[in-house]
């Protein structure tokens, strides 16, 4: 064994007081229902916990990658050789009349339900996402027409040098399902939201609305998927078109490799039908993206995030 991988499992060990849990199957952290093995797992549950499993990692030179929910990844069907560091810490607060602070691991069900519980409009869009707050801001999740960056006063960050530091909007650099974030590989903590006091019917309302527009195309959440598996592409003259337009004139909905498939009442998903391995998965959406290229010249882009097994070591 690497000397390097002792002298971090010993250094977990002592900061945390128990054994770090090893060759932990990943399928069980992902909505898709793939992936093999990851060396080390961790689920933090606190903010101290969190960044410190971070700082022990860059120390020891092991390759880590942050989760949350799980929703909007692909794992390897080799797993991971390094630390998934799984965020757990959840926690909103009410820091004035319409502004509220929430902790990164914390799901966007929870953020919409403590938005109804305190009339706070805005969040709407956001009932039915699945996934964590630190995976909507590091994507900048959004629906109808909204995303969440929009709402995004200010954020603390745990940046490269493994420092606690805030930041205002801007640095995110927003854009359709993207931020900063992707890039630099700096670590969401926590953030504040503005949003505007509504009246409690109206909020509910509308989430009620907007749940039965996603019931009628998304898969049902017992399907293991991971969302749009492509994002949105921009056209020559600046609209922006859904990929399910296109895959749909390419015959997507009836395809299908392995245990893989593009689901059936919509082409812009891709489905775990049976025991689908993650080498179905790209194939599928390989073969997608090919047809989409020859018929129309357009390069789609993947919402979804692949996580191979090797990274370069932080």
């Amino acid at each position: 064994m690497d000397s390097g991988h002792l002298g971090f499992k010993e250094d977990f060990s002592k900061t945390f007081g128990k054994s770090l849990k090893q060759s932990v199957f990943l399928h069980e952290h992902a909505n898709f229902k793939v992936g093999g093995q990851a060396d080390y797992f961790f689920a933090a549950s606190s903010l101290p916990d969190l960044v410190q499993a971070v700082r022990l990692a860059r120390q020891h030179s092991i390759p880590y990658y942050i989760i949350g929910g799980g929703y909007n990844l692909l794992f390897d069907d080799d797993g991971f050789r390094g630390l998934i560091i799984k965020n757990c810490v959840q926690g909103i607060n009410k820091t004035g009349v319409a502004k509220i602070e929430a902790y990164s691991g914390t799901p966007i069900r929870e953020l919409v339900e403590f938005c109804i519980a305190n009339t706070l409009q805005g969040f709407e869009f956001l009932a039915g996402i699945p996934g964590t707050i630190g995976g909507a801001v590091f994507g900048n999740a959004g629906a109808f027409d909204r995303d969440i960056g929009s709402f995004l006063t200010e954020a603390l960050i745990l940046d490269k040098r493994g420092e606690q530091v805030w930041v205002d909007r801007d640095y995110f650099a927003f854009d359709y399902r993207q931020s900063r974030l992707r890039t630099n590989r700096n670590l969401l903590l926590k953030a504040t939201f503005l949003l505007q006091k509504g009246v409690q019917q109206d909020i509910e309302d509308k989430i009620t609305e907007n749940l039965a527009k996603r019931e009628k195309k998304h898969p049902p959440r017992e399907v293991a998927c991971a969302g749009s598996y492509f994002k949105n592409p921009v056209l020559p003259d600046g609209k922006r078109v859904a990929a399910a337009y296109f895959l749909d004139q390419v015959g997507a909905k009836s395809l299908g490799i392995g245990g893989a498939a593009v689901f059936s009442d919509h082409a812009n998903f891709i489905i775990n039908k049976q025991e689908a391995t993650t080498k179905d998965i790209l194939c599928l959406a390989l073969e997608l993206k090919n047809r989409v290229k020859q018929k129309f010249g357009i390069e789609l882009e993947e919402e979804v995030i692949y996580l191979p097994a090797e990274l370069s070591k932080p």
